[in-house]
């Protein structure tokens, strides 16, 4: 009786030191995952800000543009 009680215990310990080293496992893969995704976005984030300097730069070239344009139009209306 105490044997069974023995055996079956060795056998449910066997069973949760399995389940933890998957556990482990999986937590070591999912740091592993959480790394990359900050890698991507810091990436995303530096890719974005080239982005928006260079639409900033292109807004700032069309209104520059159109003012230009209102001033010719503007000393062109009297001729």
């Amino acid at each position: 009786m105490i044997c069974e009680k023995n055996d079956n215990c060795k056998e449910r310990f066997r069973e949760i030191e399995s389940r933890l080293d998957e556990g482990d496992k999986l937590l070591i893969k999912h740091s592993t995952d959480i790394a990359v995704l900050h890698t991507n976005i810091e990436m995303l984030i530096k890719s974005m800000n080239c982005l928006t300097k260079a639409l900033w730069g292109i807004c700032g070239t069309t209104i520059t543009t159109l003012f230009g344009f209102l001033i010719w139009y503007v000393q062109n209306i009297g001729e």
